[in-house]
């Protein structure tokens, strides 16, 4: 039977990979749409997720410019925070067009009034233009009809 491995060899494995430069995954960062079913998934609405999912983007950012400031020179201080500054404005870019291309309840509910009234308003006309239109029909083809032209 195996003896589990001591958290001193963990550690020593994990050591031996950072020398011989064993490069890991970098961890994938979720998306602004997964970020957003996460907390309505937990019972948020989706107005009050795209709040908490903003909050959550200015947070980090506010915690990778601060603890950038400690790692870095100065000049790569600032390249690496023109970076990471971009790659969340582009995620929060991301987020905010997609918040501001979707109709709330109420302007979907006012479309909907409308089309049903405009469908309403249709069917109302509709039974007289085609009385219109066969009553026109009706006076050409006799118009046109030789037998009645005698």
């Amino acid at each position: 039977m195996k003896q589990p491995a001591t958290p001193n060899a963990a550690e020593e494995t994990k050591a031996e990979q950072n020398q011989t430069g064993a490069k890991q995954k970098p961890k994938k960062i979720p998306t602004a749409t997964e970020l957003i079913s996460h907390y309505q998934k937990r019972g948020l609405e989706p107005a009050e997720a795209s709040v908490k999912v903003i909050e959550d983007l200015q947070n980090a950012l506010v915690r990778v410019v601060s603890s950038s400031k400690n790692n870095a020179s100065s000049k790569d201080k600032l390249l690496t925070d023109a970076r990471k500054i971009d790659a969340v404005n582009g995620r929060l870019a991301v987020v905010d067009a997609k918040l501001e291309t979707k109709p709330g309840y109420v302007e979907t509910f006012v479309l909907g009034l409308a089309s049903g009234a405009a469908l309403n308003g249709v069917n109302a006309v509709w039974p007289h233009v085609t009385r219109g239109i066969g009553q026109v029909w009706s006076a050409v083809k006799s118009g046109t009809d030789p037998s009645s032209a005698s």
